[in-house]
């Protein structure tokens, strides 16, 4: 497993993310295959193996997804293993998926998303959502940008998203005012930490001028000075929707999510939005104006049972 793990790595240019994950997989099925009694004596596992597996996972109550992205996992795996002569035949050849139900992402409505960034009171926090509404960006991504990925004074942010794949972000006003007050609270957040003295003992003139390397710094950090964790984004999301009363599950992902939709419910042309995004395939945007629309269905549903409402009585009707 694991010269076929430093293949992908040194191949595929995957996320550290993505490696993880198929690590994690194969690991998986790896010591079920071991354990599992049936397999005594097996070198290799067979398709009968795979489906049991899976139909294990199904069991246990893991989502399709999940079960997709275990089987993909498996299939690249094989695949080299039939390439590499190390097999002579792929199990999983010709085998086919567990189909995906397709489910509508979660989205905020402009109020809720004005209710949870005014519930935000750090300046990092406030920073943090305007990033990942105003700019779409993944928690993998926020969580990744160092200070040298921003231009302020061009209004973009330069991100690195799946697959390594850069992309230029355009931000509006309010994302850029959030992140020059997270930059200057940060700034005087380090200079108490680390007063510098002379010789003498005396404090020094502070220095206008960045230290060395700062650009280099990750632009978000936790409690001790390090690069903020997926988790701490997660886990402030969630503390801030309960702050602000949204009564929905969200996730950092929803802001994402959410900011593609606004964009489409104010005319955004699909192909802009693709590449503000990031997708490889315009399929994958195409989900949000299924999201659009259900928005406006409700809205008009809504409007409806007011416009209900608001009928006259038949004695009042006019005649």
């Amino acid at each position: 497993m694991k010269p076929y793990l430093l293949y992908v790595k040194s191949e595929r240019s995957l996320s550290e993310n993505t490696l993880w994950a198929y690590s994690r997989d194969l690991e998986a099925f790896c010591l079920w295959f071991e354990s599992d009694n049936v397999n005594v004596g097996k070198e290799l596992p067979s398709r009968g193996d795979v489906t049991r597996f899976l139909a294990i996972l199904k069991r246990e109550g893991q989502a399709t997804a999940s079960l997709a992205r275990k089987l993909a996992s498996l299939r690249g795996w094989f695949a080299w293993l039939v390439t590499t002569g190390r097999t002579s035949a792929d199990p999983l050849e010709s085998f086919e998926s567990p189909h995906k139900q397709k489910k509508l992402p979660q989205v905020l409505t402009t109020q809720e998303m004005k209710c949870l960034i005014e519930a935000a009171v750090e300046s990092r926090d406030k920073a943090i959502l305007e990033l990942l509404y105003g700019a779409g960006l993944r928690v993998s991504e926020l969580v990744g940008l160092r200070v040298k990925d921003l231009n302020l004074k061009q209004n973009y942010v330069h991100c690195l998203g799946k697959g390594n794949k850069e992309r230029i972000v355009p931000i509006g006003m309010e994302a850029i005012r959030a992140l020059n007050e997270h930059l200057q609270a940060r700034k005087e957040k380090q200079e108490v930490k680390a007063p510098t003295k002379n010789k003498v003992g005396r404090p020094k003139r502070k220095s206008t001028k960045p230290s060395k390397g700062y650009t280099e710094e990750f632009l978000f950090l936790d409690g001790e000075g390090k690069q903020l964790s997926r988790l701490i984004v997660w886990q402030l999301i969630k503390r801030l929707a309960l702050k602000a009363g949204i009564k929905k599950d969200i996730s950092p992902h929803t802001l994402r999510h959410s900011f593609a939709t606004h964009l489409l419910e104010n005319g955004a042309d699909l192909r802009a939005v693709q590449e503000l995004l990031g997708h490889s395939n315009l399929v994958t945007t195409q989900l949000y104006t299924h999201v659009s629309r259900a928005h406006l269905k409700t809205a008009y549903q809504q409007a409806q049972m007011g416009f209900a409402t608001n009928l006259p009585e038949k004695s009042e009707a006019i005649n």
